[in-house]
């Protein structure tokens, strides 16, 4: 990835985390849709488009990519709805243009046993996020404008998680593509029992999601939690052992713990409501794991994912990032002294990330090497 490129993620990230806390400073505006868009969108989709290219460089429509997300997270923060749609609509096409140039327009991969599991998640990383700006475009032109389906929860700040599921489609994408031949049939079937219930249970749990049903969100969420549990046991006994290896350990149990405070979320409300005191800090919590941990992890090895190993402690960086995540963030939501202190070490963070020295090998990124 290219430096002047590097310096723009990292800006654009590290505004994604700052106006997670501008609420502290001006407590009257949202600024969520500024502080989730920036990382999941903008960063987070741009990221898989260019590891999708597999280009050396971002693409003519890779940075249109990027550019129109800025402006669609802009719009969607002043309530400007038609320029929402309208952006969200074009850049669905610019993915669709991207995920038919490095597969085909009707996913026919995903039901061949011959096609690599990570080959899968990967198809569906650009399909996901094209279907979730189509979506978007869909549930604001519905709830703002023509009121056609009841759904309460039917409004663009539920698409959150549409914009967070692509990124984690493909960076598990990139875990499969690192784990040596099952050996047996068994583990075989277990990959790909793994890319269905994550890929479909993500998109019950949002169906659930809309229809307010409690029950039914806590049972996928249990169903989720033991196909990630799943996940990590493939990878620590398949998973090829190098630096990558460690930080997409390190996200994966990360990805347990958002799965674990999600279903604490979920019983919270069911037992106390909504509103609650408790359940506000296992939800901040819950996003905070999930954007900054999970995602990050796996967009840090995706975005060097063509110059590894690189020169860097993966221990201590690791162990920072623990910190970061877990107590930095979590205290600073609510105090302005830790909000500096997490947007500082978060930058520093990204700076080792981004600018430590590596190889500049360009292996494929369509290819996984066992199946």
């Amino acid at each position: 990835m290219p430096k002047p490129v590097k310096i723009i993620f990292l800006l654009t990230m590290t505004s994604a985390l700052s106006f997670g806390f501008m609420h502290l400073f001006f407590p009257q505006i949202n600024f969520e849709r500024l502080h989730i868009f920036l990382f999941n969108l903008c960063s987070g989709g741009t990221i898989i488009l260019y590891f999708s290219e597999n280009f050396e460089h971002l693409s003519k429509r890779v940075w249109l990519f990027f550019i129109l997300s800025i402006c669609y997270a802009l719009t969607a923060f002043f309530e400007l709805y038609v320029f929402s749609i309208i952006l969200a609509l074009i850049m669905a096409f610019i993915v669709e243009k991207v995920r038919v140039y490095v597969f085909r327009f009707f996913p026919s991969d995903f039901f061949r046993m011959d096609v690599p599991t990570a080959s899968k998640f990967h198809h569906a990383s650009l399909l996901c996020l094209s279907i979730g700006l189509i979506f978007s475009a869909f549930a604001v032109l519905n709830h703002q404008y023509i009121h056609m389906l009841p759904f309460r929860k039917l409004t663009l700040n539920t698409f959150f998680l549409g914009f967070s599921f692509p990124v984690s489609l493909i960076t598990l994408s990139v875990m499969f593509s690192m784990m040596h031949r099952a050996r047996n049939l068994f583990k075989k079937r277990m990959k790909v029992l793994c890319f269905w219930t994550i890929t479909l249970g993500v998109i019950i749990f949002f169906g659930f999601i809309l229809f307010e049903s409690l029950i039914l969100e806590l049972i996928i969420s249990i169903i989720l939690f033991i196909a990630v549990g799943t996940v990590l046991y493939l990878y620590v006994f398949l998973g090829i052992k190098e630096q990558r290896k460690s930080f997409l350990t390190s996200g994966i149990i990360f990805l347990l713990l958002t799965a674990v405070t999600g279903i604490l979320y979920i019983a919270l409300y069911f037992f106390l409501g909504s509103g609650s005191k408790e359940g506000e800090i296992v939800l901040n919590l819950h996003r905070i794991i999930s954007l900054y941990g999970w995602n990050m992890s796996g967009l840090a090895v995706i975005s060097r994912f063509h110059n590894f190993p690189i020169k860097l402690h993966s221990g201590y960086v690791i162990i920072l990032h623990w910190i970061i995540v877990c107590i930095f963030i979590p205290i600073g939501y609510y105090n302005v002294s830790f909000a500096i202190i997490s947007i500082a070490a978060f930058f520093i963070f990204l700076l080792l990330l981004f600018f430590s020295k590596g190889s500049e090998v360009m292996p494929s990124t369509r290819i996984e090497v066992v199946p």
